[in-house]
């Protein structure tokens, strides 16, 4: 493992970067725990818009899911889902392999906090017979059926659980004949947005039935490629430091430059004001999703920018200066997911603002081919894309951090050493430190994940960028020097 000094300047100025929050020393003070990107569960899956199958009574769109693997324990609350709604949250939040008898579906409802996997199980499917078996790597079955354990045999897909129920992707291909409006108009529902640099259109429809059926008749369409839009959660967790003062103090500096200024794209939920030396370094907001959020509790992409900036910091020097600037763009608003439609939509946003570094501190286990074809289309010309490899501490491929064209980021030490919860998979490409300090509100916040470690490599880019680099791709070459991970 290769390590440049950046990185030990890092350890060295930031020396709770490599700490996580249960490590915190005494001295330090109090962490408390608000407020939290990612609950600490392996997974929060959320289903705002659920539906009941045909002839049911309508579901009031209330589904949300919390499992716990450290402790063992489980929150929930289903109100009038149906079964086929149920299984994909299940499967996504646990990591167990599901199989249900096809066929079977009824509406369920069950509300409840801290209970055991196996319990949380028996009160969620009280109306069904199933069997938890072991499976290999430590990896549950759980056989859900109505006549015998036999017949569970239809394995349930956990993206589903990621799924916008509502909403159909259309990719229009070269000499297509129709519009989006068109294709809306045929199939019942109404263009929600365009992505004009994929031929792209985000259709909506009433509810998820009407979705459906849509689906179908669009796929029967010649020159009509259909796709699925899915949720991304939001990454990483934060805690208050209490007992420290603020230390908003910044050491570093925009270049006093017009031109070759690099522009990194911030995709993330809405970037607040810190105080007037970070806040030198942002050229502006842009929002996909309407209004921002007027919240003050501190936010995801104010944390990403703040340790972004701080990496610059201390890859620049005291009183140093740094070339680079930051278009932030909200793909978030006031929701704690967003979609991987809203963040193609805001990569776009971010290149027309100027932006030729774009930060993805973000991670879903759901491939989404239009969002992979943006970030193709601008990295052909010339974008650098860096994105989060994950806060599980699997090997499985995350997206879009595993997409050949974006460099994946995981936490750990400068001895390789991996953070715990972070992703290790082949696909990853830089380690940076994974826990940061963030000045906001008078105090300070611990921020822990791959997340803050994206941030940190966008940063040292911004740091590391002059003209004579020659491209902003180049410092793909100069970060892999620096901070890249020995392929097995």
């Amino acid at each position: 493992m290769r390590r440049h000094a950046i990185l030990t300047g890092l350890l060295l100025v930031l020396p709770l970067l490599a700490i996580h929050a249960q490590d915190l020393p005494p001295s330090v003070g109090a962490l408390r725990p608000r407020p939290s990107y990612s609950s600490g569960s392996r997974i929060v899956a959320t289903n705002p818009a659920a539906k009941a199958p045909v002839g049911a009574r309508p579901a009031t769109n209330d589904l949300s899911l919390t499992w716990r693997t450290e402790p063992d324990s489980v929150d929930a609350r289903i109100i009038r889902q149906p079964l086929s709604k149920v299984l994909p949250h299940i499967a996504k939040a646990s990591g167990w392999q599901v199989f249900t008898e096809p066929g079977t579906d009824s509406l369920i409802s069950s509300a409840f906090r801290n209970q055991p996997a196996r319990e949380a199980i028996g009160r969620i499917l009280s109306n069904f017979s199933y069997a938890i078996l072991p499976g290999t790597n430590n990896r549950p079955r759980l056989l859900v059926f109505r006549t015998s354990s036999g017949s569970a045999t239809e394995e349930v897909d956990p993206s589903d659980a990621l799924r916008v129920d509502e909403e159909v992707v259309v990719r229009l291909k070269d000499g297509s004949r129709l519009t989006p409006e068109e294709l809306a108009k045929l199939t019942g529902g109404e263009v929600a947005g365009k992505l004009e640099a994929l031929n792209t259109a985000r259709l909506r429809y009433p509810d998820a039935a009407a979705a459906d059926a849509a689906r179908e008749k669009l796929a029967a369409m010649e020159g009509v490629s259909v796709e699925d839009n899915h949720r991304l959660p939001n990454q990483d967790s934060a805690g208050l430091l209490s007992g420290l003062e603020a230390g908003a103090g910044l050491g570093i500096r925009p270049a006093a430059v017009s031109t070759g200024k690099l522009v990194i794209g911030l995709i993330d939920s809405a970037v607040q004001p810190i105080n007037p030396a970070y806040d030198a370094f942002l050229l502006g907001r842009e929002s996909v999703v309407g209004s921002q959020s007027a919240s003050s509790e501190l936010s995801h992409g104010t944390s990403m920018f703040a340790n972004l900036v701080k990496a610059a910091e201390t890859t620049a020097g005291q009183g140093g200066t740094a070339s680079f600037g930051v278009v932030a763009v909200d793909v978030y608003g006031a929701s704690e997911s967003t979609t991987a439609y809203d963040v193609a939509l805001g990569i776009q946003r971010a290149v027309e603002r100027g932006a030729n570094v774009i930060n993805l501190s973000l991670s879903s286990a759901v491939d989404s081919p239009f969002l992979h074809g943006v970030i193709q289309t601008y990295n052909q010309r010339g974008v650098l894309f860096l994105a989060a490899a994950g806060n599980d501490p699997i090997v499985s491929p995350t997206f879009p951090a595993s997409y050949p064209e974006v460099l994946a980021v995981t936490a750990g030490n400068s001895s390789g050493q991996y953070a715990p919860y972070a992703n290790r998979g082949p696909f990853v490409d830089l380690m940076l430190p994974g826990s940061g300090i963030v000045p906001y509100g008078g105090d300070r916040w611990l921020v822990t994940g791959t997340s803050t470690a994206t941030a940190y490599a966008s940063g040292i880019a911004g740091a590391l960028w002059n003209p004579s680099v020659g491209s902003p791709a180049n410092l793909n070459t100069l970060l892999r020097q620096k901070f890249g991970v020995t392929k097995p």
